[in-house]
């Protein structure tokens, strides 16, 4: 089956910020890699930080889709937190590239923060509804839900981050396991 333009295109902006990062990459680059004119790419998108804020919101929508198309009512809130955590790590697992252009880029030029943090916001408002739910049943200590939601998102991303960067092995079991100890039984013994 033929993969549609958007695809390629998707696909390879992800592929060129990933190696390159935003600033070097160039349109020329992500249509020579999606093997199409450039001005099919500026047919789709006026810029390359358009296309780049696509790639991220489109991460971001399958992050949050993906989390919430298997989150249950009858779970507990900390099975709810175990599973956004385990969904997270498997998601940056499955797409390491966006995992660093998220994580990498995304912190660049202002506009694209404040786009970057609108998106984001999104998917955190699921963890910190969560996160309230659990306050209000007593299974949670009372903290700032949105802290804690940044927390959750932030030790996740980060520590996938590290591994993926530093080519270590990306163990996700191992990863969940110390994540959920972290996030939910603390560091002291």
């Amino acid at each position: 089956m033929r993969k549609s333009k958007t695809s390629l295109i998707f696909q390879a902006a992800i592929d060129v910020f990933s190696e390159k990062g935003f600033d070097k990459a160039t349109m020329d680059d992500i249509a020579a890699r999606a093997n199409v004119a450039k001005g099919t790419i500026y047919y789709h998108f006026k810029s390359k930080e358009e296309l780049f804020l696509f790639l991220v919101e489109e991460g971001m929508e399958l992050l949050r889709e993906g989390v919430e198309s298997k989150l249950i009512d009858d779970m507990t809130p900390r099975e709810k937190i175990e599973l956004i955590l385990r969904e997270q790590i498997a998601f940056f697992g499955q797409y390491r590239d966006f995992c660093v252009i998220l994580l990498r880029e995304s912190w660049g030029a202002e506009d694209r923060q404040l786009e970057f943090r609108k998106m984001l916001r999104s998917y955190m408002s699921v963890i910190e509804k969560i996160v309230q739910e659990g306050i209000a049943d007593g299974s949670f200590h009372d903290v700032t839900a949105e802290n804690a939601s940044s927390a959750l998102f932030g030790m996740g991303a980060i520590a996938s981050l590290h591994i993926l960067l530093g080519k270590g092995e990306y163990n996700e079991e191992g990863l969940f396991a110390d994540l959920k100890q972290l996030a939910l039984g603390g560091l002291l013994k």
